[in-house]
């Protein structure tokens, strides 16, 4: 039987019942990322997020609004510098005994002390700055000690003073030494007191000084309460930049009247050092020997 060949009438017709499915697939061969239905292009894919790494990281921590969680986090990260700390001044703290936190931040020392050795006596706690004091506060309002929270600072003179805050997220390094500032830290007025005027009866069994090169002002505020003070403290000390601090002759002074008082210097592992000879800051244990 002989096939008929089709005429032009009927290729017309089928062009255009087949037409359509004919350009789509011809479209989607040329470029398969065409929508062969639609026969428009597909859509762009949507942005890709940005990895963790190239996130923006998130503004430093700051002494006028971190948040108490905030500042415990940063403080239990160095948690066992603190239990160094308490450590090394346990012999001189018994447990109902008295402590003196100078420059107390959120209350972490006396903390760690209730929690590392069992402190449960009375606690001073002297923090000027008033953020920092009201998270001290609250710290306390969890340990099982008498606290006490100061909101000044401690000093030779009755005074307000210029103290210059880390905004580099270092909680712990906020200082009143001007020469030892770092560029984008920000001032703050606040209140010091010299401890011979406050009328505190309590005597301690330790005092904790952590100033940040200041201590020399705290130490000669509270010269004559020590003289009469009996037995004498021990002063868990940090001491500012060694031989480079500004003062540095003024910290020795006062450093020897300690001596003439019967201190020795000690270190944290209760051995003698030469205090004139520390090239960086150090904490110290100066140790009552009468």
């Amino acid at each position: 039987m002989t096939r008929s060949s089709p005429t032009r009438a009927s290729i017309q017709t089928w062009v255009r019942n087949h037409g359509d499915t004919i350009r789509r697939r011809l479209a989607h061969r040329l470029d398969p990322d065409r929508d062969a239905d639609a026969g428009t292009p597909a859509p762009a894919p949507p942005p890709t997020t940005p990895d963790e790494a190239q996130a923006a990281p998130p503004p430093p921590l700051s002494a006028f609004d971190v948040t108490h969680e905030q500042a415990l986090e940063w403080f239990d990260n160095r948690r066992t510098t603190y239990q160094r700390l308490c450590d090394a001044v346990s012999e001189h703290l018994p447990a109902d005994g008295v402590v003196f936190d100078v420059g107390a931040n959120i209350g972490y020392f006396t903390k760690a002390l209730n929690e590392r050795s069992g402190f449960t006596g009375r606690a001073h706690l002297f923090e000027p700055v008033p953020h920092l004091t009201a998270l001290c506060r609250e710290t306390m309002e969890d340990v099982r000690v008498d606290s006490t929270v100061h909101p000044f600072g401690l000093s030779d003179a009755d005074s307000t003073v210029t103290l210059y805050v880390a905004a580099s997220g270092n909680l712990g390094w906020n200082t009143m030494i001007a020469e030892q500032t770092q560029p984008g830290m920000q001032q703050l007025e606040i209140d010091v007191r010299r401890f011979d005027e406050l009328g505190i009866e309590d005597v301690p069994s330790l005092v904790k000084i952590d100033v940040e090169g200041a201590e020399y002002r705290v130490l000669r505020g509270m010269m004559s309460a020590l003289e009469r003070w009996q037995p004498r403290p021990a002063i868990l000390c940090e001491i500012g930049w060694g031989t480079s601090h500004p003062d540095w002759q003024s910290e020795l002074e006062v450093f020897e009247e300690l001596s003439d008082l019967g201190y020795e210097v000690v270190d944290l592992s209760g051995e003698p050092i030469s205090i004139a000879a520390i090239e960086r800051t150090t904490d110290v244990i100066f140790r009552p020997t009468g």
